[in-house]
């Protein structure tokens, strides 16, 4: 355990001496597989499709701040959309002026789940979300998760119905095909599941990790997936939902490894050595718990070289 925590020092110290470079090129990575999957969905031919393009965007965008970046991404969705059909990008650009009107007034520093969700949905890792967004963030983070949620399943539906958008299918129009997915995404009772356990996930996860017990982010964290589990599997039998529930278990396992290493980084507390502790002012009585932080001084390795030493004890001995 101690190797553990000493690695993590270490890898905390290396991201603080070289934030400045590290968090422009995470940011790049993001942002590069968001946009190369946006291409692999949409599979149109315009002047965002290039791979040149993309690498570019992707290098411009790493610099700017959150808001500007979704703004940008919102704005290569609507080009691919639009090379499709018209009519949809109509109205799929009335969605997206009211979600980033809401989304600016409510949760401007949550920009990064309007591209984080939809990746990780094609990622099949999608659970993770709403038990980060607990951790992390207050209960308006559901207003960002839902957002990222739609724009997921907008891409989805709009990719499974190209060829009647690209008017290949049977003589039907593009209109005929714009209607037909608006159809769909209006009546899509899986991204409604999805969205409603997402939130009611994100306000049990947010709510446990605040209560005052020992190991409340890992209850947190262990109540939230299996909460997000169990409401998509019993609504989708409800609701007769064809979902996946392979990827449902293994996404969900995944996302509880991988939400246990952010406990691990981020909020890594020794239990044993609780104190409690009371104090009063002129208005009020204060009762304190404290709990310390594990934290562990990497050892610095001290080289020391013996050769001159061993040379000068060499060359007095000839004298």
């Amino acid at each position: 355990m101690v190797k553990i925590l000493e690695f993590k020092e270490k890898l905390k110290n290396f991201y603080a001496e070289r934030e400045v470079y590290m968090r422009p090129i995470l940011k790049f990575i993001i942002l590069f597989i968001s946009l190369a999957t946006i291409k692999y969905k949409f599979d149109v031919s315009n002047a965002v499709s290039s791979w040149v393009i993309i690498l570019g965007m992707s290098v411009v965008f790493a610099f700017l701040p959150w808001s500007l970046v979704v703004t940008g991404i919102m704005a290569v969705i609507m080009m691919d959309i639009f090379s499709l059909s018209m009519e949809l990008a109509a109205f799929v650009l009335m969605l997206i002026v009211i979600m980033m009107v809401l989304f600016f007034r409510f949760a401007p520093e949550q920009g990064l789940f309007l591209i984080l969700v939809p990746l990780a949905f094609f990622l099949k890792v999608p659970y993770m979300i709403p038990i980060a967004a607990g951790l992390l963030f207050a209960p308006t983070s559901v207003v960002s998760v839902s957002f990222g949620t739609l724009i997921y399943y907008i891409i989805t539906i709009i990719s499974a119905n190209r060829e009647a958008l690209s008017n290949i299918s049977l003589g039907e129009s593009t209109s005929t095909g714009s209607f037909a997915v608006v159809n769909l995404l209006a009546h899509d009772v899986e991204m409604y599941l999805v969205m409603v356990s997402f939130a009611v996930t994100i306000l049990v996860v947010y709510f446990t990790r605040r209560l005052s017990i020992n190991n409340s982010w890992m209850l947190a964290i262990v109540s939230g997936g299996i909460l997000d589990f169990v409401l998509i599997l019993v609504g989708s039998i409800v609701l007769k939902v064809d979902y996946s529930n392979f990827w449902l278990i293994l996404g969900t396992v995944i996302s509880l490894v991988l939400m246990y290493i952010l406990h691990f980084f981020v909020f890594s507390v020794d239990y044993s050595r609780t104190e409690h502790t009371q104090f009063e002012d002129d208005e009020y009585y204060y009762y304190v718990k404290a709990v310390p932080k594990i934290n562990v001084i990497a050892p610095e390795m001290n080289v020391k070289r013996i050769n001159a030493q061993r040379r000068k004890k060499n060359a007095s001995k000839g004298k």
